[in-house]
């Protein structure tokens, strides 16, 4: 029998002076965008249940055509939300989930202020 599945984690994204660098010098041309924090109500949640995690992202400010939900390495679910609005921001967000999590059939639905994605469990 397998041991139990490790819980899902939220990895921590970079810290601002991490993404932009204390030297302007060095900065990339795209570093001025990445560098714009994201709205200070944004947050994410992680809801377990015996058949499916659900992720609850709350992204005020953001549009559906800015929000981009990639699989990595067949563990990592990588959610990106950006605004190019003057209020808007990055917001960028990785989970690290265990072997039972199915990345490929992780659906999503945006409500405009809320992001909910369900990952079902194998």
């Amino acid at each position: 029998s397998y041991p139990a599945p490790e819980a899902p984690v939220i990895l921590t994204p970079p810290t601002q002076a991490e993404r932009c660098g204390e030297d302007a010098d060095r900065r990339a041309p795209y570093d001025s965008f990445l560098c714009h924090a994201p709205p200070p109500d944004t947050w994410i949640a992680v809801e377990t249940s015996p058949s499916e995690y659900r992720l609850v992202v709350r992204l005020p400010g953001f549009r559906r055509d800015g929000i981009t939900i990639s699989t990595r390495r067949r563990r990592i679910l990588h959610v990106v939300a950006d605004s190019w609005e003057p209020e808007g921001g990055h917001f960028e967000r990785r989970v690290l989930f265990g072997y039972d999590a199915d990345l490929a059939q992780v659906r999503a639905e945006f409500d405009g202020q809320i992001l909910r994605i369900i990952v079902p469990r194998r």
